[in-house]
């Protein structure tokens, strides 16, 4: 028996080609998913926390508690229950992904722990420490926004920083407005980017999965 070849023509042979390259490139894209969830949990946490304080109800330690909690089911679901409930997508893994990743756990192992620190002191004491949290929210942007050349993250660690020295400057002044720059700079350091990138994820990936070569 004679075994079957598959011959390609140029067209068909550059057509795979690009296939491949936009594969390529779509590993090295951001979906913004990570951003939007753990952006709406710091921004709730903060504004509860705020509207608490107004309300003259000190229960603020409870707040970032209830954040530790539903960050810690987020990442058992992502990290252990997602493989056995949700189909696996095959995804190319690349350099930079991995580097990124690995830089990730690095970052929330140590947000988890200012985190914890800061549910431990009352606003007084904790308020410095929300600008340490937005340096290392800008560092993280930072890192990852110059990795997947994404400018919007780039311009939210900015954003990130002028928080910090915000509440740096201004120190006890601020009072519970510190939680108002935090919301805020999560807002524009993690939600705006997250939600646009989700948006141009969506978009480049229906594309992607609509172009088939048929061998």
């Amino acid at each position: 028996m004679k075994k079957e070849t598959t011959s390609f023509s140029g067209e068909e042979s550059l057509r795979l080609i690009e296939q491949m390259i936009g594969r390529a490139r779509a590993a090295e894209r951001d979906s913004g998913r990570g951003w939007i969830l753990w952006g709406w949990l710091l921004f709730l946490a903060s504004i509860v926390h705020y509207g608490l304080i107004k309300a003259d109800i000190h229960e603020g330690t409870l707040v970032w508690q209830v954040f530790g909690i539903s960050a810690a089911m987020v990442v058992v679901y992502e990290q252990f229950l997602r493989k056995y409930f949700v189909k696996p997508v095959i995804k190319v893994k690349t350099y930079t992904n991995e580097l990124v990743n690995k830089i990730g756990v690095a970052f929330f192992i140590s947000l988890a722990i200012m985190v914890y620190g800061n549910s431990q002191l009352d606003l007084n004491n904790a308020g410095l420490n929300f600008g340490y949290l937005l340096l290392l929210y800008g560092f993280w942007m930072f890192i990852h926004g110059s990795a997947f050349r994404y400018r919007l993250l780039i311009i939210g660690a900015l954003i990130n920083w002028t928080g910090a020295f915000t509440i740096f400057y201004f120190k006890e002044k601020l009072g519970a407005e510190v939680l108002l720059v935090h919301a805020f700079c999560v807002a524009m350091g993690y939600l705006v980017p997250g939600h646009i990138a989700l948006i141009k994820y969506g978009k480049s990936d229906s594309l992607t999965s609509g172009e088939q070569v048929n061998l």
